[in-house]
């Protein structure tokens, strides 16, 4: 097809943001390539078409990198049928992300989002920051013992998981530090006191 075409794709942005939404990683992705992909040119709609996956592969491979290092919570956590047992191993169609996780993770890397997602995650924070105030505590300290409380319930179902192991769970980043990021030295001295063997410890590697 000669002459430049712009690609096109619409999401209903403000209905996949509803409350209670909880997005598939690969359905993340998705949105955020339709948006990426929108704002370049394309000389014709197979060009088009595969930008689009292009740009969507590479969101993927950087969001199962992301999980893996701890730096992207992740809701419910499927594996590829057969696959060793790694996070890179990740089924994108199944395994979850909450919004608002997501939209945190693509701001702090730099990547662009529609500006819907921009807003949903600016009053995000703000709610979260009036919330704060009203309590009169720092952030800090809710997300100190949000965390306390997620280990110590982590823990009593799984004595054996190392200090530095549990700093880096989903669940703690999650719903312990409402989707922050601290640094893991920090999150393990807010649960230290609360493991029997205080000795930080490595990562156990899963095991089937």
């Amino acid at each position: 097809m000669a002459g430049t075409m712009t690609f096109i794709r619409s999401y209903n942005y403000d209905v996949c943001l509803a409350p209670g939404k909880i997005w598939a990683l690969v359905e993340a992705a998705d949105y955020l390539a339709a948006h990426l992909a929108s704002k370049e040119s394309w000389p014709a709609r197979e060009d088009a078409y595969k930008g689009l996956l292009s740009i969507r592969d590479r969101l993927l491979t950087a969001m199962k990198q992301a999980v893996d290092e701890g730096h992207l919570a992740v809701s419910e956590v499927y594996l590829d049928d057969g696959a060793d047992v790694s996070q890179s191993a990740l089924d994108v169609n199944k395994s979850t992300v909450l919004p608002c996780i997501f939209i945190n993770w693509a701001l702090a890397n730099d990547i662009d989002v529609p500006a819907e997602f921009a807003k949903h995650h600016a009053r995000k924070k703000s709610n979260k920051s009036a919330y704060y105030e009203g309590l009169g505590l720092k952030r800090s300290t809710i997300h100190h013992e949000r965390s306390r409380a997620v280990a110590e319930l982590l823990w009593s179902m799984e004595p054996g998981i190392p200090i530095a192991e549990m700093a880096r769970r989903a669940e703690i980043t999650q719903y312990g530090c409402e989707g922050h990021e601290y640094d893991m030295r920090t999150v393990s001295r807010w649960l230290a006191s609360l493991k029997a063997d205080r000795r930080p410890g490595q990562p156990r590697k899963n095991k089937d």
